[in-house]
């Protein structure tokens, strides 16, 4: 039970702060969608950047927009399995930078 709550933490804690980035990046940029078009190439490697950070965030919300438009249930299950591994990858890495801060207490 305790190893479950743990793994449900760590896949919230990288949902989250790949939705906090996602729009950081809607709020400083003012865009409804999530379109990246780089020009540079130090743009195309920022761009890769983000979508590593905000993918799941933004691949929910794009599968919700989708389905409804009479998309196959599977496509919304797979699209939600896929989301959770990358939150999961992501929240590992949030959980591993917190437990390396030193902590002000």
């Amino acid at each position: 039970m305790r190893e479950a709550l743990l793994l449900l933490m760590i896949i919230a804690s990288g949902f989250v702060a790949s939705g906090l980035i996602a729009s950081l990046y809607r709020l400083m940029t003012g865009k409804q969608e999530y379109a990246l078009q780089p020009t540079t190439e130090a743009g195309r490697l920022a761009a890769v950047g983000l979508t590593i950070f905000t993918g799941p965030a933004v691949l929910t919300l794009n599968a919700l927009k989708a389905n409804q438009d009479d998309q196959p249930r599977a496509y919304l299950m797979a699209v939600l399995a896929v989301s959770t591994l990358w939150s999961y990858v992501l929240g590992l890495l949030v959980v591993w930078v917190a437990i390396k801060l030193p902590s002000p207490f």
